[in-house]
């Protein structure tokens, strides 16, 4: 028996996972002194997508093997250095002959961690104080949803278990509840649907910040790479459109197709929406005022498309995940649906009540040649903002057809996606869900920093640009060593520079002149001819159905 490329990937995720495992025992063991009185049960929590640290392998699988191979690793995704150098057009994924997404150079990437640990102290802090066994699953946000949920449910949870019970303690899915915070709450989705019997005793699935209808962010990325990664003047730009339009997970992030928008449910549920209705369709072309750019169905108008047709983008992929999406939103069955939870945030006004408008909620899309490349201008324009958290507007981040009781708006004037996880009226609703009604305790949340100026942002990128390349990876976010290396300018300023980063990250876009020193011009890169003819993908899939929705996976 030879190991295939899954085969090692995943066994190279779970010893991975093994120490994170090792340590929720010891916790389990010795578990905090609290007055809470919620009752004990494991909690799997699930990260933002881009939130979540990735690792690659130092060398290159190798096939034919008999025995699985391990391998060492250095940070992809992300370092401040990894910024300056370009490191993240290694998350660039490929298909082999028979189709299997494989990572660039088949140097194996895996999950590993959160890439900056403030995003979620206070939410653990939280769930310690509250009796709640928490594990944090790290995930590969690049891959196709389905393979995330599938190696949870069918390899780690069993791995997970008799792990557990072998250290002596209680079985730890005998009562268990998922929560995921922004992309993750669409993992937490697809297990609950799945219904697998490994899952039989999970009481409460929690999305939080959750995109269930999409966001305006993604579609940028397809015409613009993000301004913190394209590298000084724009040199990293078209490679990095490239990387973005090679992994697959990121198609299922548009905002919803024209047949989801008419479904009659949906449409009442979003229209009628008591804090935040939805008006009309959130994605209209720039030109013609009443035609519907639907992105899971993109049409032509003449020799003029919607999408690059240079970068690798796959209209197949596309046609994929848009069945994806549709799964994501249908109504649930009502066994399910009783334990499916929703939590949105609201930026308010200082009152904690009056909603303000800071999340773009539609775009506007302009057709564009099918020799559209990196340095031409987006055809994606956002439109007016809408009530949100500064990233997913409030209106997609629930299902609409779940019971009003069961999904929760938070509002406060500090709600900020990315930190969510930490604000004490999301704590408040978790424990709402979680908890008898007084019994969860409240410990501080340490105090959050306010993100970075535009100034202060571009200032630092500006000084990064100018700075060598190590030939070693960089520290991550939150390692002490990092504020040595950056000039005193912007010691005390880290953590504040570090969050805007991450906010940004997610959000797109950052601000104006982050691509060089000089600030260089949005769209440039360094001179040269443009590129050939588009790319022939090495294998072209059929569209089918996800695998969720099948009852066999391919035997491997």
């Amino acid at each position: 028996m030879t190991f295939s490329y899954e085969d090692t990937r995943d066994s190279e995720h779970l010893r991975l996972l093994t120490p994170a495992i090792d340590a929720f025992i010891s916790r389990s063991q010795n578990p905090l002194a609290t007055a809470s009185t919620c009752p004990r049960q494991t909690v799997f929590f699930f990260a933002g997508g881009l939130a979540t640290q990735l690792l690659r392998a130092t060398e290159k699988f190798r096939a034919g093997v008999t025995k699985p191979q391990t391998f060492d690793y250095e940070v992809v995704w992300v370092t401040e250095e990894g910024l300056h150098s370009g490191t993240p057009r290694n998350l660039k994924m490929h298909r082999d002959a028979s189709g299997v997404f494989r990572d660039k150079g088949d140097r194996i990437i895996v999950a590993s961690g959160v890439i900056y640990a403030p995003l979620y102290d206070g939410f653990i802090a939280w769930c310690a104080s509250n009796s709640l066994d928490l594990f944090v699953f790290d995930w590969d946000w690049r891959r196709r949803l389905e393979d995330t949920v599938t190696f949870f449910v069918r390899k780690f949870l069993p791995f997970f278990k008799t792990r557990v019970l072998a250290a002596g303690l209680p079985d730890p899915l005998a009562k268990f509840s998922l929560i995921g915070h922004s992309f993750g709450g669409m993992i937490v989705n697809l297990i609950l649907r799945g219904n697998d019997p490994i899952v039989a005793n999970l009481a409460r699935a929690i999305t939080v910040a959750t995109p269930f209808y999409g966001y305006a962010g993604q579609v940028h990325r397809w015409f613009e790479g993000d301004s913190l990664v394209n590298g000084p003047n724009n040199i990293f730009k078209e490679d990095f459109m490239e990387v973005v339009a090679s992994l697959p997970a990121l198609y299922t992030l548009h905002y919803l197709d024209e047949a989801t928008y008419r479904e009659s449910t949906t449409q009442s549920g979003l229209a009628l929406d008591p804090d935040v209705p939805l008006a009309s369709y959130p994605s209209m072309d720039a030109t013609i005022v009443t035609l519907r750019a639907d992105p899971y169905n993109p049409k032509t108008n003449g020799s003029l498309v919607r999408y690059p047709a240079m970068t690798g983008f796959d209209l197949a992929e596309l046609d994929y995940a848009r069945l994806q999406a549709q799964q994501l939103v249908a109504p649930m069955a009502a066994n399910l649906a009783a334990k499916f939870y929703n939590i949105r945030g609201v930026s308010t006004e200082s009152d904690q009540q009056t909603p303000t408008s800071n999340t773009s909620g539609n775009i506007t899309w302009n057709w564009v040649p099918t020799s559209f490349d990196s340095p031409d201008p987006s055809p994606i324009v956002d439109g007016a903002q809408v009530p949100g958290d500064d990233t997913q507007p409030a209106w997609s981040a629930r299902l609409a057809t779940n019971a009003p009781a069961r999904c929760i708006t938070v509002k406060a004037n500090d709600i900020s996606h990315m930190v969510i996880m930490n604000n004490a009226r999301t704590l408040d609703a978790l424990a709402s869900i979680l908890c008898a009604p007084g019994a969860a305790m409240s410990p501080p949340v340490p105090p959050q920093p306010q993100p970075a100026s535009d100034e202060d942002l571009v200032a630092f990128m500006r000084w990064l640009h100018t700075q060598p390349r190590r030939k070693t990876p960089g520290p991550r976010f939150d390692d002490p060593a990092l504020r040595d290396l950056v000039p005193l300018e912007f010691r005390e300023k880290l953590p504040a520079i570090t969050l805007r980063i991450v906010m940004d990250l997610m959000k797109r876009p950052g601000p104006p002149g982050l691509s060089g020193p000089a600030g260089g011009a949005p769209g440039t890169r360094p001179s040269g001819p443009k590129r050939g003819r588009p790319k022939k993908p090495a294998w072209k899939p059929t569209a089918r159905k996800p695998a969720a929705k099948r009852r066999r996976r391919r035997a491997r």
